[in-house]
């Protein structure tokens, strides 16, 4: 074998023992992205903070510049961005399926590979993350994630340079795109659950072990800002015989209406909490609202649940439900354990009730 021949064989050996080297690592990668994937999903119940793990890790393996994460509403006809990277501020947030190439994607449930990003702009004239945006060149993969064969959202990710993403980069997305919507459906689930752990699950208020918390919560910061702190508690007139009169499905139709009333008159949204305390009670957290503001609040609730026409009374003419309610406000350096507060605003409630019922009845607690 002459020198010449020796020098290819060598040189086709070094070529041969670089694809084998670089096949490796690019299996080192996918493995590492499979491993630490899975580890977040298992370890990580917060929704973004699980997105983001999931998308640093992709990083490592891919090189891509921006990215954006969609998820469908429960109807089926929005998506929302759930994340994003590299897109630039005040983008939209929601598109509707078929809008878009994410909204396609989701429409058809079919992964999507765009090798030059100038011809996709110049062709279609549409966006890959975001109605909008300022067409430019580079690469973009978009991936259908679908749960149980239905598809839940798209993921895309975008490199700067034509050509940056590769068909194996697609079919490695495509791969990891089952662990990333099951991590999703966990995360979701975990949330409902949770959720659903904090509510009563007749009337969707929250329960009494999550107004404990509260209440205890709300008084420890008003030791450190000295606000304001007021509970009402309020419990439905002659429920007993109302149950024995229309049966306990037509007072459980009442305690879910008058759970849907309360909360109409509080700013349950922002910053009030409202909870069924047990059984016919029912208990109202106000934060930063003195006496005469709680009296207030306590006295639109009174006259709203007395002017609503619940559905199974509708046929019944003359017949109202109505509430006694009692207040108890903290205010100054006073300050009340949970359960003086709680016991302050029963004392009121049982003076509402024994002076007449459908009233509300104030206990100023001083220091």
């Amino acid at each position: 074998m002459d020198n010449e021949t020796l020098r290819k064989e060598l040189e086709q050996a070094q070529a041969d023992n670089t694809v084998l080297i670089n096949l490796l690592d690019k299996t080192n990668n996918q493995v590492f992205t499979f491993y630490h994937i899975s580890r977040t999903i298992a370890s990580t119940h917060d929704f973004p903070e699980m997105i983001n793990q999931i998308f640093a890790v992709i990083g490592k393996s891919i090189s891509f510049e921006r990215a954006s994460l969609y998820l469908l509403d429960e109807d089926r006809k929005v998506l929302h961005m759930q994340y994003s990277l590299g897109l630039p501020e005040g983008h939209p947030q929601t598109i509707n399926v078929g809008e878009g190439l994410p909204g396609r994607i989701a429409e058809h449930g079919e992964h999507s590979h765009i090798h030059d990003l100038s011809i996709f702009y110049d062709t279609f004239n549409d966006f890959i993350h975001s109605p909008g945006e300022t067409p430019h060149q580079g690469a973009y993969i978009g991936i259908a994630l679908k749960s149980k064969e239905s598809t839940i959202g798209v993921v895309g990710i975008e490199s700067s340079r034509t050509y940056g993403l590769t068909v194996d980069d697609m079919d490695f997305m495509a791969m990891i795109s089952h662990q990333i919507a099951a991590g999703i459906a966990k995360s979701h689930l975990f949330t409902k659950t949770e959720q659903l752990s904090r509510l009563d699950g007749l009337t969707g208020l929250f329960n009494r072990r999550i107004f404990q918390t509260t209440i205890e919560q709300e008084l420890q910061r008003r030791t450190r800002t000295h606000a304001p702190l007021s509970l009402i508690m309020l419990d439905i007139d002659h429920f007993k015989q109302f149950n024995d009169n229309f049966g306990h499905q037509a007072g459980d139709s009442v305690l879910q209406e008058l759970g849907h009333v309360i909360q109409e008159q509080c700013r349950h949204t922002t910053v009030d909490s409202c909870f069924r305390y047990g059984g016919e009670e029912f208990a109202i957290v106000l934060p930063g609202l003195d006496s005469t503001n709680a009296l207030r609040v306590a006295e639109r609730i009174r006259h709203a649940i007395a002017g609503h026409r619940f559905t199974v009374i509708k046929d019944h003419p003359g017949r109202s439900v109505t509430v006694s309610l009692g207040v108890a406000t903290t205010n100054g350096d006073c300050d009340p354990t949970s359960e003086q507060l709680i016991r302050q605003a029963d004392k009121a409630l049982y003076a509402s009730k024994q002076n007449g019922r459908n009233r509300v009845t104030l206990h100023e607690v001083t220091g």
